[in-house]
């Protein structure tokens, strides 16, 4: 007997970054409480996840990065799917300990005046190669004509790792940051002035659905287009992951803001008003 509309799961991609995890698991234990359908979550490299979409084996995402890191996917694809809104800003670019004066390091073109390579070692702490942080990096080195500088390329632990020893110090270091991520609240960071645009500024990180999404399931696509998670917010669940774990995390701040989150979908938000 094939499965109605009550009983097929939404099925979720996320990719294994802190951000996506969060919201995907957030979103998908709101469905279930509020319309007691069951979801699937599926995690797969973006490349993937938008194949999915295409393919209708994946209802949604929640980790489109637009108008510049994921430009390529929604060129291909965007024409075949429907995208449901935003749910946070984020950004990709070079970070600085706010400690380190404004007006000696502002902007990236700061980083060739002299004596400054030296003082941050010549090295800007990256992400794994082949990732977007990665490859905008090298960009950058060569649009600013930057002398005296390597990109040193690690895990997302190890460069985190690396900067907080050097933080920790004192001492002067770049990081290829981007948010929302944990280390602006645990760190007083700040990023380098991008007047090249390298980096692209700032990114909306927006909530895809497959074609057809809204008018199969427009209850829960109705939830899905108004649900946000404002930054700081975000930032502060990632944080308190490191230590709790992002399962408590995700539950305790459901139980929090259940009220709502409850209100974004307006047929129960209707009946729990009626007397």
């Amino acid at each position: 007997m094939p499965a109605t509309a009550s009983d097929k799961p939404i099925t979720i991609g996320w990719v294994a970054w802190d951000d996506a995890e969060i919201s995907a698991k957030l979103a998908a234990k709101i469905i279930q409480e509020q319309t007691q359908r069951p979801v699937k979550l599926v995690m797969a490299e973006i490349g993937i996840q938008f194949q999915g979409l295409v393919s209708k084996s994946v209802d949604v995402i929640p980790m489109v990065w637009l108008p510049n890191t994921h430009k390529s996917y929604w060129d291909k694809y965007g024409d075949q799917l429907q995208d449901l809104g935003v749910i946070y800003e984020g950004r990709i670019g070079w970070a600085i300990p706010d400690f380190i004066p404004k007006d000696e390091v502002s902007s990236i073109d700061d980083l060739n005046k002299p004596g400054v390579a030296e003082r941050f070692a010549g090295t800007i702490l990256a992400a794994s190669p082949g990732t977007s942080q990665y490859v905008l990096s090298g960009q950058a080195i060569e649009a600013y004509g930057l002398k005296g500088y390597t990109v040193l390329p690690s895990s997302e632990a190890g460069m985190i790792s690396q900067f907080g020893r050097v933080y920790g110090k004192g001492d002067w270091a770049i990081l290829n940051a981007w948010n929302p991520h944990w280390m602006f609240t645990k760190w007083q960071m700040r990023y380098l002035e991008d007047p090249r645009q390298v980096f692209g500024g700032t990114e909306q990180i927006h909530m895809v659905g497959r074609a057809g999404f809204r008018e199969d399931e427009p209850e829960v696509a109705g939830f899905l287009s108004a649900f946000s998670i404002p930054l700081a917010d975000l930032e502060a669940m990632q944080l308190a992951a490191q230590t709790r774990g992002k399962e408590q995390v995700i539950d305790d701040y459901y139980a929090e803001h259940r009220q709502r989150f409850a209100a974004l979908f307006p047929a129960k938000a209707v009946a729990n008003s009626q007397p």
